[in-house]
């Protein structure tokens, strides 16, 4: 399997706490790629690019926020971020996981770990998401990888 795709409910909530609820990243970064995520005031939730593990699970448990779109990679810690634009490039890289958020709702995540899939999948249905599926062909691979275009 490459992947998995689902649809969130398009709301203020702490989703990607409920995403990742009980996936071990201990030894990983949080990359912010590319994102419009706000706190209901309005602001930027997040304001830097990197977080430790530690750093990104408080943030995503603790904070209530609205993805409009975004693109979040995991790397092991020691590992630089690349320049991921398909497929192919994230199969080749050290990036772990890719998670995209399109149109408020709309949620493919790209993962390396068959454990972490499998807790996703888990986590998609206990939060009661929609339209759950695996991404196991690539006709259902985005084109870009990237939060604008699929």
């Amino acid at each position: 399997m490459k992947g998995i795709r689902f649809k969130i409910k398009n709301e203020y909530d702490n989703v990607f706490y409920k995403i990742f609820k009980n996936i071990d990243c201990n030894e990983y970064a949080w990359y912010i790629v590319e994102d419009e995520i706000y706190y209901p005031a309005g602001e930027n939730y997040f304001d830097k690019d990197y977080y430790t593990n530690s750093e990104f699970q408080k943030l995503i448990r603790y904070g209530i926020y609205y993805p409009v779109f975004a693109n979040i990679q995991v790397y092991r810690k020691q590992d630089e971020i690349e320049n991921i634009q398909i497929y192919q490039d994230f199969i080749n890289s050290s990036c772990q996981l890719a998670l995209f958020v399109t149109d408020n709702e709309f949620v493919d995540i790209y993962v390396k770990n068959e454990k972490w899939l499998n807790i996703i999948y888990q986590n998609a249905i206990n939060n009661n998401f929609e339209n759950i599926k695996y991404i196991e062909d690539d006709s259902y691979i985005r084109n870009k990888f990237s939060a604008y275009s699929d």
